[in-house]
């Protein structure tokens, strides 16, 4: 497991990763006991914990005071989507990836967060600028005050895509370096372009391929998931409709 300090000293209670050795903690694991020892690791076991059914779109969803699936637990299903956003101080927010990227979105003002799945289609197609419009649209997040972190993912050391689609990104001014598309300078740019403060997005710069420590579906080829995670936490001081 991986914690994000950029955000945990900024007023998030969890911002977190799982890897390799916590086991499959995506939420079709074979062995469910992996993200329940994952989320226990992190103090969050009891929360609900809000996850999307992921689609490679753009779609973000609010996580507000629905309550858990009893079906499955503690889960939260939010439907089809790509990103959530909250200001429920006691949701988890969950998404599960293998090289595509987890983006963590916190607006230390209004105490508001969101949690982005961008893989190479979501990347392209803008889910970062989606997440950054729901977040000012929902919550009147302010984008030059909003902190992200851009974690582990495929590098542009390993991830390659077709010839054909090398082209085509690179006529559309994505960084791609013959076959290497670089998701994490993509991502960043997009973050820019939406109102962020360059000084204000951490990458974390953690390739899923070639580092060894991250499930990685391009390198394995299994099924198994590492799961981002978010929780805002009670935090004093927040006007406004916390469970939102």
């Amino acid at each position: 497991m991986i914690r994000l300090p950029f955000l945990e000293n900024a007023g998030l209670e969890l911002a977190a990763i799982s890897g390799k050795s916590d086991g499959d903690c995506g939420r079709h694991a074979a062995d469910p006991d992996h993200r329940a020892a994952f989320l226990q690791q992190c103090g969050v076991s009891g929360e609900p914990l809000a996850l999307v059914r992921q689609v490679h779109g753009t779609t973000v969803v609010v996580a507000g005071n629905d309550g858990p699936d009893a079906a499955d637990g503690n889960v939260m299903d939010l439907g089809e989507a790509d990103g959530l956003i909250t200001r429920n101080p006691e949701v988890v927010l969950g998404i599960a990836v293998a090289d595509c990227v987890p983006v963590w979105l916190y607006d230390p003002r209004t105490h508001a967060g969101g949690l982005l799945h961008a893989g190479r289609e979501g990347t392209v197609s803008g889910i970062c600028r989606e997440g950054v419009r729901m977040l000012r649209k929902t919550f009147g997040t302010h984008p030059e005050q909003l902190l992200a972190v851009i974690g582990p993912s495929a590098g542009p050391c390993c991830y390659e895509i077709s010839t054909e689609m090398a082209e085509k990104l690179r006529g559309d001014d994505f960084p791609v370096v013959g076959r290497h598309l670089d998701l994490w300078a993509a991502n960043r740019e997009i973050l820019e372009k939406a109102g962020l403060n360059r000084h204000n997005i951490h990458v974390l710069a953690h390739c899923t391929i070639c580092g060894g420590f991250f499930h990685s579906f391009r390198k394995d080829g299994g099924k198994e998931r590492n799961l981002a995670v978010l929780r805002l936490g009670a935090r004093a001081g927040i006007h406004g409709n916390p469970l939102m």
